[in-house]
């Protein structure tokens, strides 16, 4: 029997929903991991990760507004994943502030509200990224669009080479009286 081939189309859906699902696994275990109190956080981690969460929270809002003031970036991206990380680009934002104001420390009565906040944070960005990756298998984003139109065009041209380098033994004519004549004998 026979294997059927994936179309590159579908390859490419699937690696694509796939990662998109994938890191909304790994934002779900950890947010899980750290409200289960699991993880051990230490004091210095905590400071480093609202720096990381700052200024990741920064690039997701200019992300943003660069996504749509440049039409190039705008036809490779779908906008509608920008909106939805804009609340915890916002969030994240505003969530550091005050927690560099407060110096939330582990021993801190205030840690819960760092905990439970950033749990949230993480919680909704695997919210998101799940809807995207089932969203992007149904109406892929441009950039997607592409690669599987390449993907495809790259397909054809494997199958040409191939046919034009075939040699006469090899036609399906050739190869079907082959067998016809081993039958035979």
């Amino acid at each position: 029997m026979a294997k059927q081939k994936m179309s590159p189309e579908k390859k490419i859906k699937l690696i694509y929903c796939g990662e998109l699902i994938l890191i909304a696994i790994i934002f779900i275990v950890i947010a899980t991991l750290d409200i289960t109190r699991v993880l051990h956080i230490r004091d210095w981690v905590l400071i480093a990760f609202n720096w990381i969460t700052l200024f990741g929270g920064m690039w997701i809002i200019a992300d943003f507004i660069w996504t749509l003031v440049s039409p190039k970036k705008r036809a490779k991206n779908s906008l509608l994943d920008k909106i939805l990380l804009l609340p915890v680009g916002l969030f994240l934002i505003v969530f550091d502030i005050i927690c560099f104001s407060k110096n939330i420390q582990k021993s801190d009565v205030t840690y819960d509200f760092r905990l439970y906040m950033m749990v949230s944070a993480f919680y909704y960005v695997a919210a998101v990224y799940v809807f995207e990756g089932i969203y992007h298998y149904k109406y892929p984003i441009p950039m997607m669009k592409i690669a599987i139109q390449e993907a495809e065009e790259e397909e054809k041209m494997k199958l040409a080479q191939k046919e034009e380098t075939k040699t006469p033994e090899e036609t399906p004519e050739v190869v079907e009286s082959k067998t016809e004549k081993e039958m035979k004998d």
